[in-house]
């Protein structure tokens, strides 16, 4: 009950954290029967919580013991659905309870039910598939075994690719990859059960890696999202949100896989090209320019549709902005005052976010249906969400208004300026282009 509550919560918050969320490989999605989901692990409480409400089967996660300790939390997580899992290196004295977690986990699958297995056994962001544990793969395998691999456990590998899940109104996309039937492995794990844990969680880790966008740097993280905004500007008004979404995900990839092949063949041309794209950008900066405009070159004004625009929504935008001020600021103050590991901000964000504004909207109909009248109370409950969404969009246009209005008028007084900066970008596109064929030259 508490983990549908849950989910039911979370879902508008999730929503309303994030700008964007794409999702491909839905068909990989099972309907039913004993699977393991196996995802990289980047953010800790935001990776279940953003596959918990885009998952219609009810998950079990496999979590970190030591948060177990006290039958308070204990309980707790058992509601959630969590299962506690000791690591030698953190809790050596209960790595023996491991045991009859993989018979609670066999159990679960052998009743159809559906697992979450993080197998990198931590969180951390950054943009690469850490070495993985081979729970995954003894837990699928061990199931199997006890049913004569007449079980059909699937094992579905996700790809989970943020563009930041610490910042509000960031982007999202959710990589569903094929599953892997553990049955065509019956065969090796009765001649070597060891050495077919560790095939399993070695085609695991190549599935994840085809899902993922991977910087095996994180030095070069910053200049890896330099390039995509070069380069995604070419995927404009798109017909298909998740279209575009994809072939965003199929450029990063491809822009990372370059980059790591020449930051390790040829590093010095590297630095040279991070240089020159680090002093573009700080450039557009200075003139608080983007390079959508840049690379376009178009004015975007539509001064009739923005005057409407920004003339009949400024009263939504107004009782939006009085509507959430307040629990947008208390989270906000909350979330800096507490001191947490880099991986748990996006986490704490969005937690706080779904109680506390849920708390404040509680609170303010409740208000309002004693102020003005209860019958009016329930619309002005069910406003609240989208007017706050409304707001921000609202302000984001606005931003946008601003910045194409700096653009058109830096244009027509200093020209110059403008076209220097184009043939700026021009000579990193086509420097970019040839790492890019030496690249796939070397693919090939």
């Amino acid at each position: 009950m508490l983990y549908r509550i849950l989910k039911w919560l979370f879902y508008p918050a999730v929503n309303g954290y994030f700008r964007g969320i794409s999702i491909k490989g839905r068909s990989n999605i099972l309907e039913s029967g004993p699977i393991i989901f196996v995802a990289n692990h980047n953010s800790a409480f935001m990776d279940p919580i953003l596959l918990g409400i885009h998952i219609k089967q009810s998950l079990y996660f496999l979590a970190r013991g030591e948060a177990f300790k006290s039958k308070l939390s204990s309980a707790i997580f058992n509601f959630l659905n969590m299962i506690p899992v000791y690591r030698p290196e953190i809790t050596p004295d209960e790595i023996h309870k491991n045991k009859e977690v993989f018979e609670r986990c066999f159990d679960h699958l052998q009743k159809g039910k559906t697992l979450l297995i993080f197998p990198e056994g931590f969180s951390k962001t950054v943009r690469n598939l850490r070495r993985l544990k081979t729970g995954a793969a003894r837990i699928a395998l061990g199931a199997e075994d006890q049913k004569d691999f007449n079980l059909n456990v699937q094992i579905v590998p996700i790809g989970i690719n943020y563009s930041d899940p610490h910042t509000f109104r960031s982007d999202v996309f959710i990589n569903f990859g094929r599953p892997i039937e553990i049955a065509k492995f019956k065969e090796d794990y009765l001649k070597n059960e060891k050495d077919t844990v560790l095939k399993l969680t070695k085609d695991i880790k190549e599935r994840l890696k085809e899902l993922l966008v991977i910087v095996k740097d994180e030095k070069l993280s910053k200049l890896v999202i330099q390039i995509e905004t070069l380069y995604r500007n070419r995927f404009k008004d798109p017909t298909d949100i998740y279209e575009e979404a994809t072939e965003s995900f199929k450029l990063s990839k491809d822009i990372a896989m370059a980059v790591n092949f020449i930051q390790k063949e040829s590093p010095g041309k590297m630095n040279d090209l991070r240089s020159e794209i680090d002093r573009y950008f700080k450039k557009l900066d200075q003139l608080k320019l983007r390079d959508e405009q840049i690379k376009t070159g178009k004015n975007r004004l539509r001064l009739p549709w923005n005057v409407f625009y920004f003339i009949f929504g400024a009263p939504i935008c107004v009782y939006g902005f009085l509507a959430n001020i307040l629990p947008y600021t208390t989270v906000r103050l909350l979330s800096a005052k507490i001191r947490i590991r880099e991986d748990f901000i996006g986490s704490l964000k969005l937690a706080l976010g779904a109680f506390v504004f849920l708390i404040f909207y509680i609170l303010e109909t409740v208000f309002f249906g004693w102020m003005i009248n209860w019958y009016w109370s329930i619309l002005f409950a069910l406003s609240l969400y989208p007017a706050g969404l409304f707001t921000i969009n609202y302000i984001g246009n606005f931003y946008l208004f601003q910045s194409d209005f700096r653009y058109a008028r830096l244009f027509k007084r200093r020209r110059d300026l403008i076209e220097q900066l184009k043939l700026t970008r021009l000579e990193l596109m086509k420097a970019l282009e040839e790492l890019r064929k030496l690249d796939l030259r070397n693919l090939n």
